[in-house]
């Protein structure tokens, strides 16, 4: 009996050790599910930062905010419209490089813009005033596999 009682508490032991080694990773991985960031998939541009709403841009140049159509001119529109396809080229890059590395498995991986060849303008915000509390998300550009 006391031999069955000392394995179980063995068991439960190895249990809750095992579980802690998880608590690490599971912390890194909100800290980086809540950072500021512009996700890339294959038919949307979502730029996300809390407590903000999300921005998605559309492969035509529209942009949505929290699922609300929000008018623009069109040149604000032509800008939305080249930087989503700046992106999907560099999402497909992206993807393409990292099948063959070690971060297969993640939903997500970075994305990393030419030098001197920016997604997005300097004065996105005084051009479309929807993107002012965004610029943190701006620079930490994900693409969505």
């Amino acid at each position: 009996m006391k031999k069955l009682l000392l394995s179980a508490l063995l068991a439960c032991t190895a249990l809750v050790v095992a579980g802690c080694g998880d608590r690490e990773k599971m912390a890194a991985h909100r800290a980086e599910r809540s950072m500021p960031k512009v996700e890339v998939s294959a038919e949307l541009v979502s730029v996300r930062r809390a407590p903000y709403p999300n921005l998605d841009i559309q492969p035509d140049g529209g942009l949505r905010v929290d699922d609300i159509e929000i008018p623009l001119h069109d040149d604000q529109r032509q800008l939305l419209q080249a930087s989503f396809a700046k992106l999907q080229i560099l999402r497909q890059n992206a993807l393409t490089d990292a099948a063959a590395t070690a971060s297969a498995g993640e939903r997500s991986v970075p994305l990393q813009a030419p030098a001197g060849e920016p997604v997005f303008p300097n004065d996105l915000a005084q051009r479309i005033p929807e993107f002012r509390q965004y610029g943190q998300a701006l620079a930490n550009l994900r693409a969505v596999r």
